[in-house]
């Protein structure tokens, strides 16, 4: 007799059913899917292959493209010189022969009177250009090249005859030459001040008077004593003074008679505005400085400048947790009320300040530290605020935009650090 149900104990032991396995796709499948994903990664390299050609084939035009720097605004037309300078009284701590004495190429430009029609000078002085040229095939395509650069400056032109005029010694930022500044030493000089800037030998690639090219040293740039490099700066920048002033008293000289060295104005940009500050400090004929985008340093934090002091900074640099800040603090500590300015640029970014923002460069923002704001406007901006300063200081007319906030300059903004 069969039972009705099954006992509980033997519902208890017994083995549940296994699932039935899953069931492989088919190969053909596997092999759709796979051609699928890479015909797909096949398209997507060759997209990307095809927008790296395009960015570099629009690179190596526009990069080969000639460009005329923006006119100097002032009346007078502008001449250049070179000048190679060595100062006996110290040894170059990074010459490769030890006890060679400190030996630099200073740049100046100047109210001029050239003949009609002369020709405007190169980008790079005479000689630079065939000992340095472009910096090779990368920067050649990712920029505009010195070659390609066009100043209005006129080579070795007459001083203008209208004397003395007032002096204005610079520095450029790290790496960089005194021609990396030409927008602004042509507008200068256009409004009728001699401005000579020194390119810190050694800091970067600098081509002597003879033609012997001095080449980077690591520890005279960025991998060196920050504090050591901006103290050896300023001492070339009060050496160059007193070189100006012996150029002004020598006879046979283009610039005999034509130089106030007895009252002149420092600036720089970067570690140069480090460098100006600092030798403003201990320069009895500098009466004030004009710092842009800079940190400081030396003991000008410790003592205050105590003379008449600018900033003009970037976007960013009086951010809530800047280092320029306390810097500024401590540097405008002895200035005289309504005698310290400190400004930033909305949409200016480091190099903004230099002429790199009216040429090409491939890589803005990433690698040339450019902002969005137009090269030109920036440099209109930068020319017009230092202007403006030493307007005030060296010559006693005090304008806008230094007087208050323009209208004209909606981008700038007067700060309090």
């Amino acid at each position: 007799m069969i039972p009705d149900e099954t006992p509980a104990n033997d519902l208890a032991d017994a083995t549940p059913p296994s699932p039935e396995p899953e069931a492989c796709p088919p190969r053909t499948v596997v092999r759709k899917i796979l051609r699928i994903a890479v015909r797909t990664l096949v398209v997507a390299v060759v997209l990307l292959l095809l927008g790296v050609v395009g960015l570099l084939g629009d690179a190596k035009i526009r990069s080969g493209e000639a460009v005329t720097l923006p006119a100097p605004t002032g009346p007078s037309p502008v001449g250049r010189a070179v000048f190679d300078w060595t100062d006996h009284s110290r040894v170059d701590p990074y010459a490769p022969q030890g006890s060679t004495p400190r030996e630099l190429s200073v740049v100046v430009w100047y109210p001029a009177a050239p003949a009609p029609r002369a020709t405007q000078t190169s980008y790079l002085p005479p000689g630079w250009q065939e000992a340095l040229g472009d910096g090779g095939w990368l920067n050649a395509l990712s920029r505009t090249p010195p070659s390609l650069i066009h100043p209005h400056a006129v080579a070795d032109a007459p001083v203008d005859g209208a004397a003395p005029h007032p002096v204005l010694v610079f520095a450029p930022g790290m790496g960089l030459r005194a021609t990396d500044y030409t927008v602004i030493a042509e507008d200068l000089a256009s409004h009728g001040y001699v401005v000579a800037g020194v390119t810190p030998t050694y800091s970067t690639d600098v081509v002597l008077a003879d033609g012997r090219v001095a080449r980077r040293v690591d520890r005279a740039g960025d991998g060196g004593d920050v504090a050591a490099n901006v103290q050896l700066w300023a001492d070339d920048l009060r050496f160059t003074v007193t070189q100006l002033a012996a150029v002004n008293d020598t006879a046979d000289s283009p610039f005999h008679g034509r130089l106030d060295t007895k009252s002149v104005g420092l600036f720089g940009h970067s570690l140069g505005g480090a460098a100006a500050t600092l030798a403003c400090h201990h320069e009895s004929a500098c009466v004030g400085a004009v710092d842009i985008d800079g940190y400081l340093f030396g003991d000008v934090l410790n003592d205050g400048l105590g003379k008449p002091f600018g900033f003009l900074g970037n976007q960013d640099s009086m951010a809530k947790d800047a280092p320029q800040r306390g810097m500024l603090r401590q540097t405008l500590r002895g200035v005289a009320a309504g005698q310290g300015h400190v400004w930033t640029v909305a949409g200016a970014s480091h190099y903004n300040f230099t002429d790199r923002g009216v040429y090409f460069n491939l890589l803005r923002s990433q690698v040339a530290h450019l902002g969005p704001i137009d090269g030109a406007r920036a440099s209109a901006i930068t020319n017009a605020y230092t202007r403006a300063f030493f307007d005030a200081y060296l010559r006693g007319r005090p304008a806008p935009p230094l007087t208050g906030e323009s209208s004209t300059y909606p981008e700038v903004r007067q700060e309090s650090p």
